[in-house]
């Protein structure tokens, strides 16, 4: 789909029609019901800054590696929006330390989307703008809920509506009411968006033949591969500084392992360690699970490295402090300090289906296993770097030890490796500027 020229309307033109105004009476109606029943997703309103009031930017973004991946286009809305407080909505309490760390300007928001929730935000914190990053494009499309009615009381409030990064998972709704919002309301909550900056073409197609207005789809690419060059990043500006700076000056072999979560993967990575061991007794595992607050998985990788005794320490319950030499694996369960341990490795791991830009945006050798899930966010990139031959896929802690062996000793082959990635992530980068050029006028105009 070629890009579109956008025509900016008055601020004033933020009505909906008589059609959209009867599909949401009926929808308020199923939602009264369901709380009359027990709707689950009531009295879970609050905000970080209970204080907070005046005109705001709302940004809704799915998980912290999203937040990550998004991030240039976010810290250019707000610079460009000085006035405007940014709000970050999201279902996850977890994440708040961790937004407010990367906005420390920010309210954090945590709601489930009940439309209540939605018309209590308008009235302390009004938007003058709305960006969604980079999921849900249709309700309920993913396992994360941005509900219709914060899109709608944001066009209520006269605020401009844009889509960032815009990619498809093609889940059906979870629940009855998700059903009944998405069958109602679907063509609204498109048609409520100004702008709607996607990844490729299919999704383009797709959001035209569903209701979004083609004069409003720009393909833009895949921000991710823009966002994960840190060239200015130091040690001193993460959350651990003496912990990571004492990694970084001790050269101990360090292997970072992200995002680990099942458990056979989890047992590849502790045998290839194991392996690893035995050619360089001072190596180092920093192990970082997914969902850390998942207290029964996070208790059975912890049963796990006691079963290789291995001498293991959770980041949790240590100060920001050098580590105690006799620690060969680190467990990382806090949210949010990933991506800067990344910075400690000399080579990295990233569990299936999560983010190897991260430590490929910090020049290191990667190694990943096989299957990806194709409805996952993390796959498009997956896909085109795989499909470029520059990942390193192993299929058992053997391979998996001989790649890192090879790292450790800066083998040929890994610069060689470096070097061709580096080729293919240069000719993708660019999103963000696109974004920029499809989104400036939009927010020039929410000054209005």
């Amino acid at each position: 789909m070629p890009d579109a020229v956008i025509d900016t309307p008055p601020a004033s033109v933020r009505r909906t029609g008589l059609g959209e105004a009867l599909r949401w009476r009926m929808f308020r109606a199923m939602e009264q019901l369901s709380d009359w029943r027990g709707n689950n997703t009531q009295g879970v309103f609050s905000l970080s800054d209970p204080e907070a009031r005046g005109p705001a930017l709302w940004l809704y973004v799915t998980t912290i590696g999203e937040l990550n991946a998004v991030a240039p286009m976010l810290e250019w809305l707000t610079a460009q929006r000085p006035d405007l407080r940014p709000v970050l909505i999201t279902e996850h309490a977890h994440y708040r330390e961790a937004y407010l760390a990367r906005l420390p300007g920010a309210v954090v928001c945590l709601t489930r989307g009940h439309s209540g929730d939605a018309r209590a935000l308008a009235e302390r914190l009004p938007p003058q703008l709305l960006a969604l990053a980079e999921i849900p494009c249709l309700p309920s499309d993913a396992p994360c809920r941005f509900s219709y009615a914060f899109l709608r009381e944001a066009r209520r409030s006269g605020a401009r509506t844009l889509l960032l990064n815009g990619w498809l998972y093609h889940y059906a709704p979870p629940a009855r009411l998700d059903q009944i919002e998405r069958r109602l309301l679907e063509r609204d909550y498109l048609q409520a968006l100004d702008v709607l900056c996607v990844q490729d073409a299919n999704t383009a197609e797709h959001l035209a033949r569903r209701g979004a207005p083609r004069a409003r789809l720009q393909v833009t690419g895949n921000m991710k591969f823009d966002a994960m060059q840190r060239p200015g990043w130091q040690v001193s500006q993460a959350r651990s500084p003496r912990l990571l700076g004492d990694l970084l000056a001790s050269g101990r072999p360090t292997v970072v392992a992200g995002c680990v979560t099942e458990l056979p993967e989890q047992r590849a990575v502790l045998g290839a360690f194991r392996r690893l061991l035995a050619q360089h007794p001072q190596a180092l595992l920093i192990l970082a699970p997914r969902h850390p607050e998942n207290t029964e998985r996070l208790q059975a990788l912890l049963s796990l490295l006691q079963d290789e005794q291995l001498v293991a320490a959770r980041r949790s319950e240590l100060d920001d402090a050098p580590l105690p030499k006799q620690v060969q694996c680190l467990v990382l369960d806090t949210v949010g300090e990933l991506r800067d341990f990344y910075a400690a490795a000399q080579v990295a791991h990233v569990g299936v289906d999560h983010n190897v830009l991260e430590p490929l945006g910090l020049g290191k050798p990667l190694t990943i296993q096989d299957g990806w899930n194709t409805t996952y966010p993390s796959y498009p990139v997956y896909r085109m770097l795989h499909d470029q031959g520059v990942l390193h896929t192993c299929t058992d802690e053997a391979s998996l030890c001989a790649y890192w062996l090879a790292a450790v000793a800066q083998a040929p082959q890994i610069a060689d490796d470096l070097r061709r990635t580096e080729e293919v992530l240069a000719a993708m980068r660019g999103s963000v500027a696109r974004h920029q050029a499809a989104c400036g006028a939009w927010v020039s105009a929410a000054r209005g």
